[in-house]
C-alpha cells in the first residue's frame, strides 16, 4: 500500500491513524470522508491514498479512479440528500486556497440560499486583447503536451498478466533445471571421491552444491519478484508502466528526501539473495542435506 507523510493529516485518515474521521468510503487508491468543518451537511473530501501534493503530481491513472470515484460518491450523495445542485471543486496552491498540500477534491451539495454563498466573481473586466493573448498562450502549450497513449483494455491486461506469468514459469522450471543438473554432479564427485579416496573431489562437489544453491536462490528470488508484479497488476495495488516486465515496477517508490541507495546496498539488492529466500522450504532442506552429506564424505576421506 502506498506510503503516506507522516505530517499530512489526510495521510493519517488514509492510514486509519485518525480515531474521529468520518469517512464515507474507502477502496484500494481512493478514500472519501467529511470534512472537519463542513461547508454544508454533506460535504465530502476525496483524497488519493498515495501522497500526491497537487494535480501537477497526479497521474493519469489517478486521476481516472479519483474521477470514477467522484462520480459514485456524488451519485451517493444525491440519492441521500436530495440537492439542488452540486459544486465539484479542485484547488492547487495557496492562491487557490488549498490548505493541505495533498490533493483532495471538494464535493459539496448544493441549496438556495445555503451557507456557502457564490463562489464566482459578479463578473470582469479583461480586454479582448487580454483574453487573445492568454488563448493563444494555452493553445500553444497545449500542442507541445505529449501525445497520451490510450487506457489498457481489459484484453490487454490480460495478456500483460499472461506475459508476466509466462516469465514466473520460467522462473520455476530453471530451479527445478538446476536441482536436476546438480544431483548427478554430487553424485559423481561425491561417489568418486570414497572409491579414490580424494577429498579435493569430495571439496569440488561440495562447491558444486553452494554455487548451484546460490543460483536456485536468484531464481527463487527473481520468481517471487514477478509474482509480486503479477499480483499489483491483477489487483491494481498502485500504478505501474504498460506491459512493464521490470519487477521493480512493483516496488513502492522512495520517499522524497530519502538518500540515493549506495553503490554496495545496490550490489547487495541486485546479487544477494535476502535470508526469507534462503531459509526457503525449497532452498535450505536440499541443500542443506547435500552440504551436510558432501561435509561428512571430505571428512571420511581425509581421515
Amino acid at each position: 500500500m502506498p506510503t503516506g507523510r507522516p505530517e499530512c493529516p489526510f495521510c493519517e485518515i488514509v492510514q486509519q491513524d485518525d480515531p474521529v474521521a468520518r469517512e464515507v468510503y474507502r477502496d484500494d487508491h481512493v478514500v472519501a470522508f467529511f470534512p472537519t468543518e463542513p461547508a454544508v451537511l454533506g460535504h465530502v473530501l476525496l483524497v488519493p491514498r498515495r501522497h500526491v501534493p497537487d494535480i501537477w503530481s497526479l497521474k493519469p491513472e489517478e486521476a481516472a479512479r479519483l474521477s470514477r470515484t467522484s462520480l459514485r460518491i456524488s451519485s451517493a450523495i444525491r440519492d441521500a440528500l436530495v440537492p439542488d445542485g452540486l459544486n465539484v471543486i479542485q484547488s492547487n496552491g495557496e492562491a487557490a486556497t488549498q490548505s493541505v498540500p495533498h490533493l483532495h477534491i471538494h464535493l459539496v451539495p448544493r441549496w438556495e440560499n445555503d451557507a456557502m454563498g457564490p463562489i464566482w466573481p459578479d463578473e470582469t473586466d479583461f480586454s479582448e486583447a487580454e483574453k487573445d493573448k492568454a488563448l493563444q498562450r494555452v493553445r500553444g502549450a497545449v500542442g507541445n503536451l505529449a501525445v497520451e497513449a490510450p487506457a489498457l483494455s481489459p484484453d490487454d491486461r490480460r495478456k500483460h498478466l499472461d506475459c508476466i506469468q509466462a516469465v514466473v514459469t520460467r522462473q520455476s522450471a530453471a530451479s527445478a533445471s538446476v536441482k536436476g543438473w546438480l544431483l548427478p554432479i554430487v553424485t559423481a564427485t561425491f561417489g568418486f571421491a570414497l572409491t579414490q579416496d580424494s577429498w579435493p573431489l569430495a571439496a569440488l562437489g561440495l562447491v558444486s552444491v553452494m554455487l548451484f544453491a546460490y543460483l536456485d536462490a536468484n531464481y527463487l528470488r527473481s520468481e517471487k519478484r514477478f509474482r509480486k508484479l503479477y499480483n499489483t497488476v491483477a489487483r491494481s495495488r498502485r500504478m505501474v508502466p504498460d506491459f512493464t516486465l521490470d519487477p521493480s515496477d512493483a516496488d513502492e517508490p522512495p520517499e522524497d528526501g530519502m538518500s540515493a541507495e549506495t553503490k554496495w546496498r545496490a550490489f547487495v539488492r541486485d546479487y544477494l539473495p535476502e535470508w526469507g529466500i534462503w531459509k526457503s522450504w525449497s532452498i535450505l532442506p536440499f541443500y542443506s542435506a547435500l552440504a551436510v552429506i558432501g561435509v561428512g564424505v571430505v571428512i571420511v576421506v581425509a581421515t
